[in-house]
């Protein structure tokens, strides 16, 4: 799927990116799951290959796990000893290439996020050439994994995604450039879509109602695109049938109609309430009939959201 759709539409972008980082600022790409943060970064950091002497790539969503990552990719540069990672006295004088990372993969793991940075942020600091640190998610940090970071940043130029900018780590995002990822226009998903069925040669019925039901469907979420397509190449034929049923998450828009709803209702009872304190039977009728009728449109109110 890949090698068909690329990075159609995100040239600008690319190069906006490996701009920032070769003017070795912290940046961090921001949007929602699957607008294609991580490749937008790849395709960033493979402009700038040839500028960044020593690049850690971090993959892990998780806090621990990029610490372990890193400390293993640190240790393979010969930026971090094994004395300082606290391994058995049998390998610190072993050539960091030649150190078995299952064998010491364990022990390492065990290590604390304490004892992880504190051997890992000295190792950066004295090392002679900045490090560019890529990490893939930076969403779900902690108060405590955010100091880390920022000891870090001192040290390294970081360039990270998020797919959400937490209010509890902000003291983070005021020391990077967000670059946001947008969602994919319609000239362009429609490009991509024409291009992987030339590919994949998919007999389609009505092309053009595919399309435009793929730009819909997948709210410009490369990743929902991805899914739409892959799904429909399973297909031997798609029929104009199987392309009205072809839905995905990212392009359902839900309105939440709980506000309007309780205003009516609350509109609805007053009305009765006056009918009564005031003796006015005309509206204390109305109010009833309103009453009936809210509750008979309810259903139908909620069985149509997101559609």
């Amino acid at each position: 799927m890949d090698e068909i759709v690329g990075l159609v539409g995100r040239d600008e972008l690319v190069a906006d990116l490996a701009a920032e980082i070769r003017k070795g600022k912290h940046v961090i790409l921001t949007g929602p799951v699957g607008i294609g943060k991580s490749a937008v970064l790849k395709a960033a950091l493979e402009q700038v290959s040839g500028k960044v002497e020593l690049l850690i790539r971090l993959h892990d969503h998780q806090a621990k796990g990029q610490f372990v990552d890193m400390a293993r990719q640190m240790l393979a540069l010969g930026l971090i000893g094994p004395a300082e990672l606290d391994l058995p006295a049998e390998f610190h004088g072993t050539p960091p290439a030649a150190i078995d990372w299952k064998a010491i993969r364990n022990r390492v793991n065990r290590m604390s996020m304490r004892d992880l940075t504190q051997a890992i942020i000295p190792a950066l600091a004295r090392s002679d050439s900045k490090s560019v640190i890529a990490v893939d998610d930076l969403t779900s940090l902690t108060p405590t994994q955010m100091a880390f970071w920022l000891a870090i940043f001192d040290h390294a130029q970081v360039i990270g995604c998020a797919s959400e900018k937490k209010a509890r780590v902000r003291k983070l995002w005021w020391k990077m450039k967000e670059i946001p990822v947008r969602p994919l226009p319609p000239d362009v998903i429609r490009d991509i879509v024409r291009k992987y069925i030339k590919a994949k040669g998919i007999l389609i019925e009505s092309p053009e109602l595919y399309i435009s039901h793929v730009v819909k469907q997948s709210g410009g979420v490369p990743q929902a695109i991805h899914d739409m397509l892959d799904e429909s190449g399973k297909e031997r034929i798609i029929d104009k049938r199987k392309v009205r049923e072809m839905r995905h998450e990212a392009g359902v828009q839900y309105l939440d109609f709980t506000p309007m709803v309780m205003i009516l209702g609350a509109l609805i009872v007053s009305m009765r309430y006056v009918g009564m304190g005031t003796g006015d039977k005309t509206l204390y009728i109305l109010g009833g009939m309103g009453a009936a009728l809210f509750l008979t449109l309810r259903f139908f109110i909620f069985k149509g959201v997101g559609r």
